[in-house]
């Protein structure tokens, strides 16, 4: 497949490891450069990250169009143990922040087999679902109906390692309905949010690795499964957790893509951010951060090259909050996004502004 402009310009940055920004793009606001491109950009955020009083609060309201709770949506952060009535406390907070600033909300998540309350690993039936996990899903996607206007309503439904032939992760929503959980739990978010555009979210799906090709195969088949039985589904969101470790072939990644696009579904980029620092060897920190930025530039031109991509998403604003330093000893220091430890733009903040300011899509937002 011949290589586009945009393509060509990200492999000449990768080599250079310093992508090419104007001086205006830099200077622009990155929610209103990807708006000039057609799309949105937004960031995942704490309840604190976004008060009135919060330290850094002009950075996320100046850089962003879109915010994402980043915990307290999810059932395990709203319910503490089975039973429990619901703390809306913090997710109140981002909503009112969010209304006061005019960003739009994307809700993450209803449907995930981690931060769940405690005993919902033992659900296991038709019954429990009943019970359970559809008043949940009802209730919090009707609290904020009028709040979000994107919804990641399952989160990692695919693993092939757990051995089914599905290549569907087993979890306890598995238990309870089996694969049909995805649909039941789109057709309630549906039912109590009908405005929102609902997403099946996802990891690990861009890089040319064979166990990822094996993710992309039963992503796919799972999207066509819901698609040809007529759920209400409208998007798909890849995570995007890049690293710099992995090979990448753009004509893999397009084919995936254009899968997406065939099908009729919006695209977003929902959780970016690169992890870097194991394979750091001891480069210099300046290096590093132009390395990964390297990477979403490599990663996203081509992403960028879909009419289907509505935005971008990244897990964060600054190293100093990335969830990534906290996964393993040797990760403490990792540089994988826009900002760095003193909120100061990083590298990969011109890539972004780059990218955006290169391209258009006629798709609306």
């Amino acid at each position: 497949m011949p290589l586009t402009r945009r393509s060509l310009l990200a492999a000449c940055a990768s080599l250079s490891l310093a992508p090419p920004v104007s001086a205006a793009a830099r200077s622009a606001r990155l929610g209103e450069l990807a708006a000039r491109s057609g799309r949105y950009f937004g960031v995942a955020v704490t309840h604190s990250d976004v008060s009135d009083q919060a330290r850094h609060i002009r950075l996320f309201d100046g850089e962003c169009s879109v915010w994402v709770p980043a915990w307290q949506m999810k059932w395990g952060a709203l319910v503490q143990a089975l039973g429990d009535d619901p703390d809306y406390r913090a997710c109140d907070a981002i909503v009112a922040s969010a209304a006061r600033r005019g960003k739009r909300l994307r809700g993450h998540t209803l449907i995930w087999h981690e931060h769940l309350p405690a005993g919902a690993e033992r659900l296991s039936t038709a019954a429990d679902w009943r019970r359970f996990v559809a008043p949940h899903i009802a209730e919090v996607a009707g609290r904020y109906r009028d709040a979000i206007f994107e919804w990641d309503v399952v989160n990692e439904a695919i693993e092939p390692y757990d051995g089914g032939a599905d290549f569907m992760r087993r979890t306890p929503f598995y238990a309870m309905l089996g694969p049909d959980y995805v649909a039941e739990a789109f057709h309630l978010a549906a039912e109590a949010a009908p405005s929102a555009r609902l997403y099946l979210n996802d990891d690990h799906l861009y890089y040319a690795e064979d166990w990822q090709e094996r993710r992309r195969t039963g992503t796919l088949r799972l999207l066509e499964r819901l698609i040809k039985a007529g759920v209400p589904i409208h998007g798909f969101g890849m995570q995007c957790h890049l690293d710099t470790r992995f090979r990448f072939d753009e004509r893999i990644f397009r084919r995936f893509l254009q899968r997406l696009e065939d099908f009729g579904l919006t695209v977003a980029v929902t959780e970016l951010d690169v992890t870097e620092a194991p394979s750091a060897h001891g480069r210099s920190m300046s290096e590093r951060r132009r390395l990964a930025a390297a990477e979403v530039q490599k990663v996203l031109s081509v992403a960028l090259d879909s009419s289907a991509l509505a935005g971008v998403v990244t897990w964060g604003l600054s190293d100093d909050d990335s969830w990534l330093r906290r996964r393993a000893a040797d990760m403490t220091d990792n540089q994988g996004l826009p900002y760095d430890d003193a909120y100061r733009p990083a590298p990969m903040r011109d890539a972004l502004a780059s990218l955006f300011a290169s391209t258009r899509t006629r798709h609306s937002t």
